[in-house]
């Protein structure tokens, strides 16, 4: 089964343990921060995912690009240049990227904070500006006249107002990059800048200026040798009889129960209606849910549950009182007194595995070697689980030790998205008016926070996997595509192609470096293994 909104993500599955990845982000919901600086396996290492304004001069790192939507159909485009230059710049060579006529000056105005302000004198634009014309008039082919030989005006008439866009995003571009290269600005994200309120002049000097958000300056202190204690694990007689009780509740099969009725361990698919008292119009529906006398309703006595529902056929009804509880959908009914009515659809009667088929799942021959094969498996999983708390225990002291400045409108877009994916969930719950405003709030400072722990944590990891050498190569990549696609019984190939439709290969090498991070702080830690009565 796929887990709704991220069909590929991993799952748990039977004596499987949970992979070392994304604890806080994915708690958090915090996601990779803008100029994360985790590179992708193939092609050049991007530091820096801006939307390119304009190709850089060569030798410099080409900025991730997602491809342009498709406009609606009917949508009428502003001209272009010619397919050979657009998206280029049209008006100079990349051999000889340098523009004398531009000056850009650098002020740090906080922590995280940096104003970029550029000059553009008249002559260098005259000049780009031409050879933009030069260049798109030698691209363009118009019946009547030769390749290159299309008139200057009707050059200027078609592509003039897109060659002063590109003049302007041009030149924004050159002061931008001109301030990570010469500067050594870390911007955390690519600018927000207002492109059409600029204009670029051809009879006046011009300039902007734009604030760049950077990453936090971290400066490592210790990482290797943090002192932890582990707490013991093992596995009683009590615990493995429970588990392996509930394998083989697990793998058991339902099979239509028939005339002899629904039995106590048995399970049926109903409809559920709640109705007022006085009252045959139900307030609230539910339909195929799965019911077992076992396993009352929340709200309804154990006892007689399981007395009324034991021996229903198909088509049969209960009904039963109940007081409507304080989180009941329909707020009118909160508190009241009510009635639920149950009508089976389908009822079944369970039927266990034998132990040859448990003994062939579990690659075993008898009861003994079952037995020792789940305690395994739970060892194992328990194991697992303690590395984990061990990593995270680090991980936290790491936070703690390296307090940092870090670019709040970019926390607060973290925590506003996970505020409105605490929104949308909430309104399918049928929560609304003030009282859905009134949980917002109090999720909201939570998200603020969690939002900041997790962007120190990315932070940190990244200057930690930095100074350890500690990378995420294609072969990290490729595994990770089989194992999810293992759990989720579709092929690798798939898996890939997903990950990369959806632009998700960014966030998969954060998490693939933090899992490495991770062992690497547990494998370098002074663990002591707790006292066991403690």
């Amino acid at each position: 089964m796929h887990r709704a909104g991220r069909p590929w993500g991993p799952r748990k599955v039977a004596g499987e343990s949970l992979p070392r990845t994304g604890i806080l982000t994915h708690a958090t919901g915090c996601r990779s921060p803008p100029g994360a600086l985790v590179p992708l396996p193939s092609g050049p290492s991007r530091r820096y995912p801006l939307r390119p304004f304009f190709p850089r001069a060569r030798g410099k790192t080409p900025a991730a690009r997602s491809p342009p939507a498709a406009p609606p159909r009917g949508t009428r485009r502003t001209p272009s240049l010619p397919r050979t230059l657009s998206g280029e710049i049209p008006m100079a060579n990349s051999d000889t990227h340098a523009h004398p006529g531009l000056d850009v000056t650098v002020e740090r105005t906080g922590p995280c904070l940096a104003t970029v302000r550029f000059t553009v004198s008249k002559e260098e634009t005259q000049k780009a500006r031409a050879r933009g014309l030069k260049n798109a008039a030698r691209g363009t082919r118009m019946k009547g006249f030769r390749p290159g030989k299309v008139p200057p005006a009707f050059v200027e008439k078609r592509f003039g107002e897109e060659i002063d866009r590109q003049l302007v995003e041009h030149f924004v571009q050159h002061a931008f990059q001109h301030a990570i290269d010469d500067e050594g600005l870390k911007p955390a994200r690519s600018p927000r800048i207002e492109l059409e309120s600029i204009e670029a002049k051809t009879d006046a000097d011009w300039g902007h200026e734009f604030e760049v958000l950077l990453r936090p300056e971290v400066e490592l202190g210790q990482v290797d040798g943090l002192e932890v204690e582990s707490m013991p694990v093992g596995v009683d007689d009590e615990e493995l009889d429970r588990t392996l009780s509930g394998i083989r509740g697990e793998m058991s099969t339902p099979e239509p129960a028939g005339d002899e009725g629904l039995p106590e361990n048995g399970m049926a698919i109903c409809k559920l209606a709640f109705l007022l008292p006085d009252s045959e119009e139900p307030i609230l529906e539910r339909d195929a849910i799965r019911l077992s006398p076992q396993t009352p309703p929340l709200g309804l006595d154990a006892d007689a549950f399981k007395e009324a529902m034991t021996g229903c056929k198909d088509g049969d009804s209960r009904e039963f009182e109940l007081e409507f509880p304080e989180d009941f959908p329909v707020e009118d009914a909160r508190g009241k007194k009510g009635i639920l009515r149950v009508q089976t659809d389908t009822c079944f009667r369970i039927v266990p595995p034998t132990d040859e088929t448990v003994f062939a799942e579990f690659g075993v021959e008898d009861e003994d070697g079952f037995r020792e094969e789940v305690r395994r498996r739970i060892l194992a999983a328990k194991q697992n689980q303690e590395e984990q708390r061990i990593e995270q225990v680090l991980l936290e002291k790491l936070i703690e030790n390296h307090p940092m400045e870090l670019p709040e409108p970019i926390v607060a877009e973290q925590a506003d998205s996970k505020v409105e994916e605490i929104r949308a969930a909430l309104e399918e719950q049928g929560l609304e008016g003030s009282e859905l405003e009134a949980r917002l709030a109090e999720e909201r400072q939570v998200a603020f926070e969690n939002s900041a722990k997790a962007m120190r944590a990315i932070y940190l990891m990244e200057e930690v996997a930095r100074e350890k050498k500690i990378e995420v190569s294609r072969d990290d990549f490729e595994k990770e595509f089989q194992a999810i696609a293992e759990r989720n019984n579709v092929g690798a190939d798939q898996v890939r192609k997903y990950y990369q439709e959806e632009h998700l290969l960014q966030q998969l090498a954060l998490e693939l470096l933090e899992r490495k991070v991770r062992v690497y702080l547990r494998e370098n830690a002074k663990i002591q293994e707790a006292d066991s009565g403690s």
